[in-house]
């Protein structure tokens, strides 16, 4: 499997972010906790969707329950996702 770019996926994790949430990339740091930015149980699929389409990951219900902040989503594709 395909080693990701720490700084590509952040850049794209708050791109997608930013956009499901109808907010400014520049709002959305690392650290933050998914649930202090808004994000709803829609918005996660939504998020999951795009990401795994970007990244050829695959999230499973049980890795998307650990995803808390940002950082944890990035630090999530950047290690391989599901089996990586």
């Amino acid at each position: 499997m395909e080693t990701l770019n720490r700084t590509e996926v952040e850049t794209k994790v708050r791109e997608v972010l930013a956009e499901t949430l109808h907010r400014d990339v520049g709002e959305i740091g690392l650290d933050d906790r998914l649930e202090d930015l808004g994000v709803a149980s829609i918005d996660l699929i939504t998020l999951v969707f795009e990401l795994e389409d970007a990244f050829g990951r695959t999230l499973e219900d049980e890795d998307i329950a650990g995803l808390t902040t940002v950082r944890s989503v990035v630090d999530f594709l950047v290690a391989g996702g599901a089996g990586g």
